[in-house]
């Protein structure tokens, strides 16, 4: 007759040893995911709109984050329609860079309008764009710059005007 084998007591632990642990890294793994989307830093910073300047009149200056300071300039007045319009930006005392200006009809919506900001040595961007023409005649405008620090994206906003007032 033969011999009925009696499974291996050594392995049969070992198995269970390896299901908990496992299941030990999965419970850690899911702890420091749920961690981190629960208590991260959102992504982006929206600075509040400085309802008392208006590029329409010259320069706009805000106060960043970090402590900087960031001086935008639109470099015609009247602000001319479809035809280059020049943006100038200064980024003082801080390490934010500036990106791109994004522009949005406040009275009436227009299309996708976005400008590439380039380097202009150590603290100063340029760029242009071309603002649509409006057939109502006045125009209210935001130009929103994007910003970033290397850990995230600070949108600041400004207003003005083009057209008749």
């Amino acid at each position: 007759m033969d011999a009925i084998a009696m499974p291996d007591q050594g392995a049969e632990d070992e198995c269970w040893l390896c299901a908990i642990l496992g299941a030990l890294v999965a419970a850690l793994a899911v702890a420091v995911l749920l961690k981190t989307m629960l208590f991260a830093q959102p992504k982006f910073t929206a600075l509040p709109l400085d309802e008392t300047c208006s590029l329409s009149d010259g320069a706009c200056t805000v106060r960043l984050p970090d402590g900087g300071r960031l001086e935008f300039v639109l470099g015609s007045q009247p602000v001319p329609l479809l035809k280059p319009l020049k943006l100038a930006l200064r980024v003082a005392d801080s390490k934010i860079r500036a990106l791109e200006v994004d522009f949005t009809g406040v009275n009436l919506p227009m299309a996708f309008n976005r400008a590439d900001l380039t380097p202009q040595g150590e603290d100063a961007y340029s760029g242009q764009a071309i603002l649509p023409l409006c057939a109502n005649g006045r125009m209210e405008w935001r130009a929103t710059v994007l910003l970033e620090d290397g850990k995230r994206q600070i949108y600041v906003p400004f207003r003005f005007e083009t057209g008749q007032t």
